[in-house]
């Protein structure tokens, strides 16, 4: 959804003031969105906030006016002024959780999009927006709840429906994703994306023919898209027509160069034609657009094979054998990292570090893995190493809730409780209804001297989960004023 525009009528004209010129421009710059013309409204906005900085008004509208212009993130700052202007407006709360879910932070945009329901019950798009966001952040027992609702509350939403399919897809339960997209195309016929989305499924099943019915289908409706010719030729490809495959796949690369699956399905097209200068030619080019893919190597190799090019073709098995290897290596890094918090977690805290060692062999960079280092670090207590490790993870993850928690964990072992206090109170934005946050915050809280608010926090904890023995321990040890006790976030 695309942000809310707010416009002010103009006052009489003999007001000429700084605020009434700064409405006269936010009223010139909605017409000029309104328009179209992004540019030419973003300048008005910036007019009038040069003319009155506290018009609130206008900086948002400015964030919608960058915001369409696919600056997601610049939008930001201008939805934030807003919100904090109108806690109470579902519509700039909606504004900021798009602009989030945009720049990759899923958790904060579900945050904002719960308030904007909160403030707006009966609106069934946002509960579908908040179902998309959860779903996002990989919530999907939430998300199912959020879209569920959303479809019972508007039965007619094709929308809706379309976002329970795309649920049900990530969660391999193809049957009931099939059931939605076609009852979401029975509510609303044209949408390519959806009906592109079903084929996909049909074809994962090996249902081509269906796969091809869907294609053409969505076709009909978006001749233009790159994607639908690609996967129609596709399609026709694994059905065992690569005569008709290939003048999608031509149509596909014409309508999009850099389509790297497309060039690999019309070499894979002209291979089985016997054109294997032609099919030497796209995988080439399917292998500058994606060096990374072990598979298109393999297929560059082959035909190179082929056509007597022993030496070349010798040194693309050897990439792809590299990349290979590498593709297999993936489950190992998770299976080490499990393995590692496991061992630290039961005390082995030397075995958890030799085995995260293999993992960050593999990829030091991989975001999980840092991750799960920063937690055996702790384990170690080397604080500063796993801080280290977790602002790495923050920078590509910024509103990762567990990194936030494991953050509070190392600050409140190293005794600086104030920034405790501040990571716990960051991942209790984010995930509200976690127990151990809570009691991460109070115990923060009540070792910085601020005992009542850590005793609320703590005892919302044990209502969240009665059975952790550590939150009554927690409060006995707050109820001895801390004395020969040890608080445990």
């Amino acid at each position: 959804m695309t942000p809310f525009l707010i416009v002010l009528g103009i006052v009489a004209f003999w007001q000429v003031t700084p605020g009434y010129r700064a409405r006269q421009l936010n009223t010139e710059g909605a017409a000029l969105v309104e328009a179209g013309r992004l540019a030419d409204a973003e300048a008005r906005f910036r007019q009038a906030l040069a003319a009155d900085p506290a018009d609130v008004d206008a900086a948002i509208n400015l964030g919608v006016a960058i915001y369409r212009q696919g600056r997601f993130a610049e939008s930001i700052p201008w939805f934030e002024k807003g919100v904090a202007a109108h806690p109470n407006d579902a519509t700039v709360h909606n504004d900021l959780a798009q602009a989030y879910v945009r720049t990759g932070r899923p958790h904060d945009a579900a945050v904002q999009e719960a308030r904007a329901c909160d403030l707006d019950p009966h609106n069934a798009v946002y509960v579908r927006y908040l179902g998309d966001m959860l779903l996002e952040a990989n919530d999907r027992s939430g998300a199912e709840k959020q879209l569920r609702r959303a479809a019972q509350m508007d039965p007619k939403s094709a929308d809706a429906r379309l976002s329970l399919a795309r649920l049900y897809v990530k969660e391999d339960r193809g049957g009931e994703a099939t059931e939605d997209y076609q009852a979401s195309l029975r509510l609303n016929p044209r949408q390519p994306d959806a009906l592109r989305e079903l084929g996909e499924l049909d074809a994962s099943g090996g249902d081509y023919a269906a796969a091809e019915r869907e294609f053409h289908a969505a076709i009909s409706l978006d001749s233009k898209s790159a994607l639908l010719h690609q996967d129609l030729g596709n399609a026709l490809l694994k059905s065992g027509d690569a005569a008709a495959a290939e003048p999608e796949l031509r149509l596909a690369i014409q309508l999009d160069a850099s389509l790297a699956p497309a060039h690999r399905d019309l070499g894979l097209a002209l291979r089985d034609q016997g054109n294997i200068q032609g099919a030497i030619d796209e995988f080439r080019r399917a292998v500058e657009l994606m060096p990374s893919n072990s598979a298109v190597h393999y297929m560059l190799s082959q035909a190179l094979r082929r056509a007597g090019k022993t030496q070349e073709a010798a040194d693309q098995t050897a990439i792809a054998e590299r990349l290979s290897q590498r593709e297999k290596q993936a489950p190992l890094l998770v299976a080490y990292g499990n393995q590692a918090v496991f061992l630290a977690e039961k005390g082995h805290s030397q075995e958890a570090l030799a085995k995260i060692k293999q993992a960050l062999a593999i990829d030091s960079e991989d975001a999980s893995t840092q991750f799960d280092y920063a937690i055996v670090l702790r384990h170690l207590a080397r604080y500063d190493d796993s801080v280290a490790a977790l602002r790495k993870v923050l920078a590509r993850q910024p509103d990762m809730p567990a990194a936030y928690y494991q953050l509070g964990c190392d600050y409140f072992g190293k005794g600086q409780n104030g920034e405790a206090v501040a990571a716990f109170n960051r991942a209790a934005n984010l995930i509200p209804g976690n127990a151990d946050v809570h009691n991460g915050l109070g115990v923060a809280l009540a070792a910085s001297g601020d005992m009542a608010r850590g005793k609320s926090e703590i005892e919302l904890a044990r209502r969240l989960d009665p059975k952790a023995k550590r939150y009554q321990e927690n409060l006995d040890c707050i109820g001895r004023n801390l004395a020969a006790c040890k608080l445990l976030p």
